[in-house]
């Protein structure tokens, strides 16, 4: 697989619209590519972005799923929101122009409207777009690549069923090919003043299927646990954890 990291100019909040700066910054796309676009991108071409005269502490409250109160907390901001694990509920201050840049307003609807726009402008049927943030991973210092939205292909690759090399049917096995990609790509991209906000990602796997539609709710559902059905949530001591006004159903 090769992941290109594209440099671009630099984006102040509301400047261009995304596919403005998709047209200027992209040139040509080959059929069978998937696009990386960082979240903040995405939030800087929407223009959501708040003063950093704003109480920080509120606002993780207000963009946050699930939050930590201060006092459980050891470093940093225990967050979850758009299904991930996401310091700070993803509010960032760096590389922002004294602002403080939201995740998206709606990650899957801006992965689908990028997703038709490269197919029409550039005429190719296998397309994939994914919208990348980056996250900490317990028990692992340093940040990673998660994926907060994508479409053209399928998130999961399952292998349930099929057989194992020596004949034995798996039971529980599916490869998270979304997480996998933003990863590749974020890796690529940097974290810093690198001022490398796209990627593209060719000569892909095998383990990547296009696909002409939108992720169905059942597959989002599939691909997005909640958090009470995590493998991982009898760890987590849920009497700490606090909804914010993000988590539709509170």
């Amino acid at each position: 697989m090769n992941v290109t990291a594209i440099k671009t100019q630099i984006i102040k909040a509301g400047a261009l619209d995304i596919f403005s700066f998709l047209d200027t910054n992209l040139e040509t796309l080959d059929d069978n590519t998937i696009l990386a676009v960082t979240s903040k991108v995405v939030s800087l071409c929407e223009g959501h972005v708040l003063p950093l005269s704003l109480e920080r502490e509120t606002l993780l409250q207000d963009y946050s799923d699930y939050y930590l109160p201060k006092e459980y907390r050891k470093q940093g901001t225990c967050t979850i929101t758009h299904h991930a694990f996401i310091g700070g509920a993803g509010i960032d201050e760096s590389n922002a122009d004294g602002h403080y840049v939201l995740l998206p307003k709606d990650s899957q609807a801006s992965a689908w409207a990028i997703h038709s726009y490269l197919q029409k402008r550039f005429g190719h049927t296998n397309i994939g777009v994914i919208i990348t943030d980056s996250h900490s991973t317990p028990m692992r210092r340093g940040a990673s690549g998660v994926v907060l939205a994508y479409a053209g292909f399928h998130g999961l690759k399952d292998y349930r069923g099929t057989p194992d090399l020596f004949g034995r049917k798996l039971v529980m096995e599916q490869a998270n090919i979304a997480d996998a990609l933003a990863t590749a790509a974020v890796l690529v991209m940097g974290e810093g003043d690198e001022q490398t906000p796209l990627a593209t990602m060719t000569n892909l796997p095998f383990g990547v299927m296009f696909s002409a539609t939108a992720p169905s709710g059942e597959e989002r559902a599939e691909f997005f646990v909640d958090l009470e059905d995590d493998i991982f949530s009898p760890i987590f001591d849920m009497t700490k954890l606090t909804k914010g006004k993000a988590r539709k159903d509170s």
